[in-house]
């Protein structure tokens, strides 16, 4: 599949590695925009996210489970939930929204 082809080409190309224990990943990390995180929190629920709050696209093999701590740029996130895109039943990639742990 050829979009998941060029997903791996970017995520090798410009991803940013990351450490979940001893662990090392890859990611595409991005400001989450402001839809997705009102399509997923309630108004209520977004006022008491920590910030700042970070995404990181992610290889569709890669399942980190929700509370799972990582280090991105030498600080601690926490993976708050996640979300696997597929096209046509084939994964593609595995978006997690982070927030800082604090």
């Amino acid at each position: 599949m050829i979009l998941r082809e060029c997903f791996h080409y970017w995520l090798h190309r410009y991803g940013e590695l990351f450490l979940v224990g001893e662990q090392t990943y890859r990611g595409l990390f991005f400001q989450p925009p402001a839809g997705l995180l009102r399509w997923r929190f309630s108004p209520d629920e977004l006022g008491e996210l920590p910030r700042p709050l970070w995404a990181v696209a992610v290889a569709p093999t890669t399942n980190l489970p929700s509370n799972t701590i990582l280090l991105w740029r030498n600080v601690s996130y926490r993976i708050l939930w996640q979300l696997a895109f597929r096209l046509n039943d084939v994964p593609v990639y595995r978006l997690l929204l982070l927030e800082p742990v604090v």
